[in-house]
């Protein structure tokens, strides 16, 4: 009976097997899985500088914007209202009288560095303006006959050298 039961219980043991050490395995599973992670991290640091590139873009898209908005707005005022004087500051042709100051924008008497290029059919007056947070705009009013046409282009910088420059135009006609 002895024999019979130990026989029963050789049966009923589960086999076992001899495991035999695979040197190397878990060391290479390590830096696969380094390896993996890695390039994971690489991959959203990418994208993660590429959105701060694009964000400062355009918020640099939108400080030119304004810049050349400025200019527009400022040649506007100074055509439609002139206060102080009699008629538009901007030449008209060869015979206008312009000012040589007198007129502002942003803070700064834009009639004392102005450019006039004018025959006897229009007139074409050239002025910047550098705002107060580093932007600056260039602005061309051409005047002829009983129309205006204000160009103005804006620069998120006034520094030329400066790899992030944008520029930003607005051209008005009335």
């Amino acid at each position: 009976m002895l024999n019979k039961n130990t026989k029963l219980n050789k049966k009923l043991q589960a086999p076992s097997y001899k495991l035999e050490a695979s040197r190397g395995f878990v060391l290479a599973f390590a830096v696969l899985v380094g390896s993996i992670l890695l390039s994971i991290g690489l991959g959203m640091f990418s994208i993660a500088i590429k959105e701060v590139i694009l964000s400062s873009s355009g918020r640099e898209s939108q400080l030119a914007f304004y810049a050349a908005d400025s200019g527009g707005e400022c040649a506007i005022y100074w055509d439609i209202r002139h206060p102080n004087f009699s008629a538009s500051v901007f030449a008209t042709s060869s015979q206008s009288a312009i000012p040589s100051s007198g007129v502002s924008c942003a803070g700064k008497d834009i009639a004392s560095d102005w450019t006039v290029s004018a025959d006897a059919t229009k007139g074409i007056t050239t002025f910047n303006i550098t705002l107060g947070n580093g932007a600056c705009t260039t602005v061309v009013v051409t005047k002829q006959s009983n129309t205006t046409k204000i160009e103005s282009r804006g620069l998120n910088t006034c520094n030329v050298s400066s790899p992030r420059r944008l520029e930003r135009a607005l051209r008005i006609n009335y």
